[in-house]
């Protein structure tokens, strides 16, 4: 049984070890390893949104008019010698700190787009932030505008984690493999 006392020592301790996790994936703060700073970085576009821009309605939650929680679709450059590829969407606003809505790693090395609610085969999901795999689409508290950032890594191995990964074991995965990267950032609510 643990003591009330060590309770707070213990959540205070998984705050800190997801920050670590999230920076070393270079979602958040400084990558905790040379191959995720001296990485490439790559052009991330999308035919419904631009950068920085708003995010069109049936990309969010069905909470919200017109929301069919599709996956958005994306383009993006690549590099020569990419054998896969890892899209990690995370929300940077939340009121509890980064959250992250979508690990997937495994996407072919010669694919550059995914088109609008893609379901992906021979693929792996990893654990978000609310402990579920697969994609979880912008749904930020009503009157609130949250930034939504696709971030596409470019990866030296096939699929770094298996189905179901914990957060604490795909992202330092994904950072260990990452050769590039791109991202693209949508916004999301405010009504």
């Amino acid at each position: 049984m643990m003591s009330r006392d060590r309770r707070p020592i213990l959540a205070a301790a998984g705050a800190f070890a997801l920050t670590g996790v999230l920076g070393g994936c270079g979602l958040i703060g400084e990558p905790e390893n040379q191959s995720a700073e001296l990485s490439e970085w790559f052009t991330v576009t999308s035919p419904v949104f631009r950068d920085e821009q708003e995010l069109p309605p049936r990309y969010g939650c069905t909470t919200y008019p017109g929301g069919q929680g599709k996956t958005p679709p994306l383009r993006w450059s690549g590099l020569n010698g990419t054998r896969s590829f890892a899209i990690v969407m995370d929300a940077p606003d939340r009121s509890g700190g980064a959250g992250v809505h979508w690990v997937i790693a495994g996407i072919d090395g010669t694919v550059n787009e995914l088109v609008e609610g893609a379901q992906l085969e021979r693929t792996v999901e990893g654990l978000t932030t609310s402990k579920k795999a697969g994609y979880a689409p912008p749904c930020p508290p009503k009157g609130e505008r949250h930034r939504y950032r696709f971030t596409i890594y470019a990866l030296d191995h096939p699929a770094p984690f298996e189905n179901g990964a914990a957060l604490k074991d795909s992202l330092p995965a994904i950072a260990e493999h990452t050769i590039g990267r791109g991202r693209i950032t949508g916004n999301f609510g405010g009504n």
